[in-house]
């Protein structure tokens, strides 16, 4: 059975290393836990911890350094249950070191100074520590069976949609490459080739995951196929800065990068596991993680020691662990305004071990779904008379668009990013100039699913719009909206965002680009909460009222800008 071989340290009060990457890690590193100086022997387990000592180093046994021998994530004490004093002991020692290289709490994650501390702080750590995580040491086979568990479940659930593809799979904190073995052992079990990318904050932990993968790739002669990015930050490396700060769509999608071509969404599944409780900005993690994956890929957070561990760490040394793994409601919030629907969340799992029996486990594994739609984090409410705009909609994509200019509102629409928004619309109904009554063609009146640009159309090259102008095109029936309705008041009242505007190759392209947004909000407005807000909100079952909006405007046209939580609870939903 393979042992844990003790490593002579540099520094003399380190005898040795217990690895466990959400001990110390923003970004995926392995982290230090720190015994009293006596050699010792581990083996470890998951839940049910035993330890024993000897006199001596013991040799470590092994296989080939493409096994996790030379990347293993961890190496954890296995003690008995009511030893918790012992394990309290080196959360303390741990937290001891870690104060001895960073003397500052830095959880204030409003200026990017604080996060690039943090970030400067964890690589420093982790170059000075890469020979050991490089090392030949063995992860005892208790510890496999659950990594193993984790990573398989992840293909799992993201080749649901997938038949005869390869996966691919990002890789988040790779370190030296410590699930690359288990993302190949499952792979050829459900005979699936793969394409893993590992990302990195430490240059010198990525050497190590290079060494690893190559001679993997090797031994599977090419079938699969790892690269390891040394790219520093993951958000920094997607989104191209260091946080994400909150906008009306829920969160900026950054600006473009070198890398944006080879990572924004081109992802089956992203893997953050022991590390996601180290980012010091969760939300800005969460982005990064949706914004690289395909839609219908998957994001996975996941530990193998379980979500009590990681609290322990982040109690004594918030600095280094600033966040504690999230319960399943606070997932659900997390991903309100992302892109992303909780499919499964686990602190338990009934693990096949080596010897194919199988044993419940203490771990923490939760998993995502990416939409191509959001909720906004604000809802907008706008109503104005329809403009003629440029006819193009209509005349050379079939889609036609009633059109509001956003000088109709003043600047209110400068901080609304651009993009393809979905929501409702209604046409009021006409006021006679004769008699003053309400007259009614056939489709006024009537609340309708729309798909919303709001823009420049920059695929129109050198006739872009002059001003920011909101598109909508409203999905109706045939013959259920009579004649055109130019110069008639439309009310919008926009709820989700499905993808930014972009400038497309050809008309062909962006005309099946609209076809899918149309199909996609067609769907998803049928679904909650959006299905609600059309049955729920006065502003669209009101349209024979005048109405003004809270944020400006008057009776010709204004507009409203409302948190769509503070909506919801507004509605009781």
């Amino acid at each position: 059975m393979p042992l844990y071989r003790i490593v002579k340290s540099p520094w003399p009060f380190l005898a040795l290393i217990i690895k466990t990457r959400a001990a110390f890690s923003p970004h995926g590193k392995v982290s230090s836990l720190l015994l009293p100086s006596y050699h010792t022997t581990i083996r470890t387990t998951v839940g049910v911890q035993t330890i024993t000592r000897h006199s001596k180093t013991t040799s470590c046994i092994s296989g080939s350094s493409s096994s996790r021998s030379t990347s293993s994530r961890m190496t954890v004490l296995r003690m008995q249950e009511d030893d918790s004093s012992f394990q309290d002991e080196l959360v303390g020692k741990q937290k001891r070191v870690s104060m001895n290289l960073n003397d500052s709490n830095m959880l204030d994650i409003s200026t990017t100074t604080a996060v690039e501390k943090h970030l400067d702080h964890q690589q420093k750590v982790f170059d000075e520590m890469s020979h050991f995580f490089g090392s030949e040491e063995a992860t005892p086979p208790e510890v496999e069976p659950v990594l193993d568990y984790l990573v398989k479940k992840a293909l799992v659930q993201c080749m649901q949609e997938k038949e005869g593809e390869r996966v691919r799979v990002m890789d988040v904190a790779c370190g030296a490459g410590a699930l690359f073995s288990s993302y190949i052992k499952a792979a050829e079990e459900l005979g699936v080739e793969l394409d893993i990318r590992g990302i990195d904050l430490s240059p010198q932990m990525t050497k190590f995951a290079m060494q690893n993968s190559k001679e993997l790739v090797e031994k599977y002669n090419g079938k699969h196929s790892i690269e390891c990015y040394q790219a520093g930050d993951f958000v920094r490396f997607v989104m191209g800065m260091n946080s994400c700060k909150e906008s009306v769509i829920g969160f900026d999608y950054g600006r473009s990068n070198s890398a944006e071509d080879d990572v924004r969404e081109k992802f089956d599944v992203c893997v953050m596991n022991a590390c996601f409780g180290n980012f010091l900005d969760l939300d800005s993690a969460v982005t990064a993680a949706s914004t690289c994956l395909k839609v219908g890929g998957v994001f996975v957070i996941s530990h193998p020691l379980g979500s009590s561990f990681v609290e322990k760490l982040h109690v004594e040394n918030s600095a280094t662990v600033p966040h504690c793994l999230p319960t399943q409601n606070r997932l659900v919030e997390m991903f309100t305004h992302q892109p992303l629907v909780l499919m499964s969340y686990e602190e338990k799992a009934n693990v096949v071990l080596v010897d194919k029996s199988s044993e419940v486990r203490t771990l923490y594994y939760a998993s995502a779904k990416k939409m191509p739609y959001r909720m906004l984090r604000t809802i907008i409410r706008l109503r104005g008379t329809v403009d003629e705009g440029y006819g193009r909609g209509g005349k050379k994509l079939g889609f036609p668009t009633a059109n509001l200019p956003s000088s109709l509102f003043v600047d209110a629409l400068e901080d609304v990013p651009t993009g393809v928004y979905m929501g409702y619309a209604v046409i009021e109904p006409s006021t006679s100039t004769t008699t003053g009554d309400k007259t009614s063609k056939k489709g006024r009146g009537v609340i309708h699913k729309a798909v919303v640009n709001v823009g420049y159309s920059p695929t129109f090259d050198g006739s872009e719009n002059k001003e920011k102008i909101v598109e909508a095109h409203l999905i109706v029936e045939k013959g259920a909206m009579e004649g055109d309705f130019y110069g008639e008041t439309m009310r919008l009242a926009l709820s989700g965002f499905l993808r930014p505007e972009m400038k497309f190759p050809s008309f062909p392209a962006l005309i099946q680009a609209i076809t899918n947004d149309v199909q996609t909000a067609k769907d998803s407005l049928d679904v909650h909460p959006y299905v609600k807000f059309a049955e729920l909100d006065p502003f669209l079952h009101r349209s024979e009222e005048e109405w003004i909006g809270g944020s400006g405007g008057n009776e010709v046209a204004s507009y409203e800008f409302e948190s769509s939580l503070i909506f919801s609870a507004r509605l009781g939903l």
